[in-house]
């Protein structure tokens, strides 16, 4: 029974560890194929309407998404395969394919993108940081409602 639970564990473990395919507006997952797909493909239906480059691997310890569909509000935290320039440059190139519109952008060690949605009202920061020596990229997008004037 042990080594059953054991097994289980560690099939489970390694699931959750997958690397997801790059989300574009082209290829963006349907409800249907997310929740066959496993955990990352569920958070990426929560997550709809961000672009996500290749070999994304969302960190569910740190993600908090509240609320469904291109509305939703709060932390998505993954890290990506490619480096980090790699990655502000796709996402650069694919948030406005998602309605996003950029107000700015600042590439370094340590980038910001933020953009705006104005079919939703909200808001999108994408701090993108170079990883450790194994060359992941780590990725923290917090999306928000707009202020009001």
């Amino acid at each position: 029974m042990s080594r059953r639970a054991i097994a289980l564990s560690f099939i489970f473990a390694l699931s959750a560890c997958a690397e997801g395919p790059a989300v574009t507006a082209n290829n963006a997952p349907a409800a249907e194929d997310a929740a066959a797909a496993g955990s990352s493909a569920q958070i990426m239906i929560l997550a709809k309407g961000m672009a996500l480059p290749a070999g994304y691997k969302v960190d569910p310890n740190r993600t908090m998404i509240f609320g469904t569909d291109e509305r939703w509000t709060g932390r998505l935290t993954y890290t990506a395969a490619g480096s980090a320039d790699e990655v502000f440059d796709f996402l650069h190139r694919e948030m406005p394919n998602f309605g996003w519109i950029e107000i700015s952008a600042m590439r370094s060690d340590n980038s910001l993108l933020t953009f705006t949605s104005e079919s939703t009202g909200r808001l999108a920061t994408i701090n993108i940081r170079r990883g450790s020596v194994i060359g992941s990229t780590q990725v923290d997008m917090v999306v928000a409602p707009k202020s009001g004037n």
